[in-house]
């Protein structure tokens, strides 16, 4: 971390809720927000431009779900904490964030000096789970070896979140700058690798694990 305030970037899909997020925390003179985003498939690239030392990072994401996020900033990005900050709080998305490299686990519905302390803790590397996260999520990862989805290339996880929210290849190509035959190629791997046979079975795959939602 850099001497001087803790710079802080702010992904949520919702507009109104960085702007919230960035008030809150720019009134601590400890932390500087130094950028925000609200697409999956783009945080990434503008963390990378920004260096922040934290990340408070929504799991529901358009484009690339929060917890795929957090595995590709986590391994383009040496040093950097991320924070979770989400209304999920089933043992699944928090075991997933950890097991994605974030340090810390906050629900949305906490108190603002909660995520203060967050943002204090987690980037002083040390791990922060919110109050009436259950600790048990720990063994929970512990027993969760073999995951098919573990063996999803980052390309991979992008054009299944793109699938499930109900894009062409062609719509997908052209959002990552892929060619069509690529796209294919990718959503047949990715398949084979989940077992899948089927689109419908690849939403519902995508529900159930929180890689899409139907808000």
């Amino acid at each position: 971390m850099s001497d001087g305030p803790v710079k802080v970037f702010l992904a949520d899909d919702h507009a109104m809720v960085r702007e919230g997020l960035a008030a809150l925390v720019s009134s601590d003179p400890r932390f500087d927000v130094v950028g925000q985003c609200g697409d999956g498939l783009e945080v990434v690239r503008k963390v990378l431009q920004t260096k922040p030392d934290v990340v408070v990072l929504d799991i529901t994401m358009p484009g690339l779900n929060g917890l795929d996020v957090c595995r590709e900033m986590i391994r383009k990005s040496k040093g950097l904490a991320v924070l979770i900050l989400t209304i999920h709080d089933d043992e699944e998305f928090i075991a997933r964030a950890l097991e994605e490299g974030a340090s810390g686990y906050l629900l949305k519905e906490a108190a603002a000096d909660q995520l203060l302390e967050a943002l204090s803790v987690v980037a002083r590397k040390e791990v922060y789970l919110g109050r009436g996260i259950s600790r048990g999520v720990i063994e929970r990862i512990a027993s969760r070896r073999g995951d098919p989805y573990s063996r999803l290339t980052t390309r991979e996880r992008q054009v299944m979140h793109l699938i499930a929210e109900g894009k062409t290849s062609r719509q997908i190509a052209q959002e990552l700058g892929l060619a069509v035959k690529t796209v294919d190629t990718h959503r047949c791997r990715l398949m084979h690798k989940l077992n899948i046979h089927d689109q419908t079975g690849l939403v519902k795959f995508a529900l159930r694990r929180g890689i899409v939602s139907l808000e």
